[in-house]
């Protein structure tokens, strides 16, 4: 004896609420919450959001409308602010061993403008004495290549150190001294 209730009729599952410019608000809030995210990229989730409500063609069109509204008030007030945004993401790049080459091709991808990538750069490095080289450097020393290898590998894969580092937008100087590193034998 099968007790279990016709499919669709209690599914334990609650319809999702209508949406609306408030409800679309709010998601934007909760999302904000969580991430920081650029302006190209709110709207695009909003717009994504939009999409799969499955409306019909005039409440799409006034919730899209919608969107512009939000992300220009979101963006009026500084909770959205892509200066932040990109000097936040370049701050964490240029820690991580990002060359500036693939910071600011991570930012165009967020939809951040060209003048705001060149800004955010310039007052990130701003902190190194020399931005490139000690990027490349943390690089080299979380990839563990060049000195931080073993050393009976090290001149074997020379080469493919400097292929990583140049794969990872640092140019052949740079590459280079970073890889002349040298740390104490004692890291192994």
């Amino acid at each position: 004896m099968d007790r279990r209730a016709p499919q669709g009729a209690r599914s334990g599952r609650v319809p999702p609420a209508p949406l609306t410019a408030e409800a679309l608000h709010a998601r934007a809030l909760r999302h904000l919450d969580r991430f920081d995210v650029s302006a190209v990229q709110l709207r695009a989730l909003l717009r994504r959001l939009v999409r799969r409500a499955e409306l019909d063609d005039a409440a799409t069109a006034m919730l899209e409308g919608e969107v512009e509204t939000i992300v220009s008030r979101l963006v009026a007030t500084g909770v959205v602010d892509d200066r932040r945004f990109a000097e936040t993401l370049a701050r964490g790049q240029r820690g991580r061993g990002a060359s500036a080459l693939a910071i600011a091709q991570k930012l165009r991808a967020r939809g951040v403008a060209e003048a705001v990538i060149v800004a955010a750069l310039r007052d990130v490095d701003e902190e190194y004495e020399a931005p490139e080289l000690a990027a490349a450097r943390a690089f080299v020393r979380r990839r563990r290549l060049g000195c931080y290898r073993p050393p009976a590998s090290r001149e074997a894969m020379a080469k493919r150190d400097l292929g990583a580092l140049a794969r990872a937008g640092f140019g052949l100087e740079v590459a280079r001294r970073a890889l002349e590193v040298h740390v104490d034998e004692d890291v192994f």
